[in-house]
C-alpha cells in the first residue's frame, strides 16, 4: 500500500507565486521589448523609403541593430544613378531626418549598387538606342564605346 501525504506551507506559496509572477513580468518584458524594436524598425524603413520615393527613386531598404547597441544601421539598395555619387552629403540629411522624425538615432548608413554582369553586347550600337534619363549610365556607355585612353603627361607645365 502507498500513501501519500502533501503538507500546506503557506510561506512555500507565496514564494513559489512570487517566481512566478516574477516569470511571467520578464517574459512579458522582453516581447514588449521585441515589439518596440520591430516597430521603431519600420517606422525607420518606412521613413527611407518614402523619403526616397519622395524624390523619384525605388529603393529597397533594410534597417538592423547590431547586438549590445543602441544605434541603427540602415542599408539601402538602388540602382547605380549619379545623383547618389555624393551620398555622403546624403546621409548626413537622412540621418538628422530619421533622429527628428522617429526619434531613433542611426549609426551607418550602408549604400549598396546592383549592377548586373554585363557582357561587351550591352554597350553596342543598337542597345545604346534605348532611352536613359540617367546620365550616368550614358556616361559609362559613352566610356565603353569609345575605349579608356591612359598616356603619360609631364609634371612640369609647359
Amino acid at each position: 500500500m502507498f500513501t501519500l501525504t502533501i503538507s500546506f506551507n503557506s510561506v512555500a506559496a507565496y514564494i513559489v507565486a512570487a517566481d512566478l509572477v516574477l516569470l511571467l513580468s520578464y517574459v512579458l518584458f522582453i516581447m514588449n521589448k521585441k515589439k518596440k524594436l520591430e516597430r521603431t524598425i519600420a517606422r525607420i524603413t518606412d521613413f527611407v523609403t518614402e523619403y526616397f520615393l519622395n524624390t523619384g527613386v525605388e529603393v529597397l531598404v533594410t534597417c538592423f541593430q547590431l547586438p549590445n547597441s543602441a544605434n541603427f544601421n540602415v542599408q539601402i539598395e538602388s540602382a547605380p544613378l549619379k545623383r547618389f555619387r555624393f551620398s555622403n552629403i546624403l546621409e548626413s540629411n537622412l540621418i538628422s531626418h530619421i533622429f527628428r522624425i522617429t526619434g531613433s538615432k542611426v549609426e551607418k548608413i550602408y549604400w549598396r549598387f546592383p549592377v548586373t554582369p554585363q557582357n561587351e553586347a550591352m554597350f553596342t550600337d543598337e542597345n545604346s538606342k534605348v532611352e536613359n534619363d540617367d546620365p550616368y549610365l550614358t556616361e559609362m556607355r559613352a566610356a565603353a564605346v569609345e575605349g579608356y585612353t591612359v598616356s603619360e603627361v609631364s609634371w612640369e607645365k609647359d
